[in-house]
């Protein structure tokens, strides 16, 4: 269990839980959000949770896996475009799911939809209507990093429930128990302990990342390829802020939030640099997100990017 979300896993809340058919959980990426309402979810449709409000793992629904389960249905950022959108389209494939009436109270149905700023205009009023007049023993569990992304007609149909990020000695004691290897990227994760895990099974993709980033304006422009966009362009622009602002600053007050291992090399490279120039290429890496979710080409994207940032050491 993870701790911090003790209070989640309460008999008191699974009861709150089914009292409304719509919630909206708030939390910040890499928390364990996802991993909590997974177990939300088996809980949901478990026909026999002990006393101790765990599941049966024995009834017919504990038997699946919970993205395998034909009462759940999952819905998240479209991955056969290039951009980070969820359509009106796959809002509309619910439909079938959705008229298909439950024939008794443990037969519950639950629609789960990750990342639910990522719906656009028109797929979130098709999912408003949905909400409108959900039918019995339907629940729509809905997750965003991003609030006021929400529609606030959407939030006024939902129980909204914001839940609290990890303190430092809850992540660590998390990871010591769970996933050792990735204590060493907390600070590279700021403090996000499910962002640590994925860092470290990414740490070799961070690690060729970095390495072009420490050559300054002598890396190789033949070693910028897709291959650097292989956990997503978001992936690679968090970790390049990151590498800017340690590097402004140290500039300023010779500390560092996220690279402290690094700490020799960021003086040497910071010295070759301007507070100003690194603020105004702050400001192209925020644009290049914002690109990013968009449907343009991401490797020229990249290129344009990294010619940038070679222009700053110049």
């Amino acid at each position: 269990m993870i701790n911090w979300f003790e209070q989640y896993h309460s008999s008191a809340f699974i009861s709150d839980l089914i009292k409304t058919q719509t919630h909206l959980f708030v939390a910040e990426e890499g928390v364990g959000a996802n991993q909590l309402l997974e177990n939300l979810l088996k809980k949901l449709l478990c026909e026999n949770l002990t006393d101790e409000n765990k599941t049966c793992n024995a009834c017919p629904s504990c038997r699946y896996l919970v993205y395998e389960h034909p009462n759940i249905r999952l819905i998240d950022k479209n991955i056969e475009l290039k951009s980070d959108v969820i359509t009106i389209d796959q809002i509309r494939e619910l439909s079938s799911f959705i008229e298909l009436a439950s024939t008794s109270e443990r037969d519950k149905k639950v629609i789960f939809i990750k990342n639910t700023h990522y719906l656009t205009s028109s797929a979130a009023n098709a999912l408003l209507k949905n909400l409108e007049e959900p039918p019995n023993n339907t629940f729509f569990i809905l997750l965003t990093s991003n609030l006021h992304k929400i529609l606030p007609t959407i939030r006024s149909r939902a129980t909204i429930h914001k839940l609290a990020s990890p303190t430092n000695k809850q992540c660590e004691d998390y990871l010591k128990d769970e996933h050792p290897e990735a204590i060493k990227f907390l600070d590279l994760a700021e403090r996000k302990p499910f962002l640590a895990i994925q860092m470290a099974d990414d740490k070799e993709l961070i690690n060729s990342i970095v390495k072009i980033f420490l050559r300054g304006k002598s890396f190789d422009m033949m070693d910028v390829n897709e291959s650097l966009l292989a956990s997503g362009p978001q992936f690679f622009v968090d970790l390049m802020q990151k590498w800017i602002a340690d590097l402004a600053h140290f500039k300023e007050f010779s500390t560092v939030y996220y690279f402290k291992n690094l700490l020799d090399q960021i003086e040497l490279i910071s010295n070759q640099l301007s507070y100003k120039e690194l603020l105004n290429f702050y400001k192209n890496l925020i644009e290049y997100r914002r690109l990013s979710e968009t449907t343009i080409n991401k490797s020229i994207a990249l290129d344009n990017l990294m010619i940038d940032y070679k222009r700053i050491f110049a």
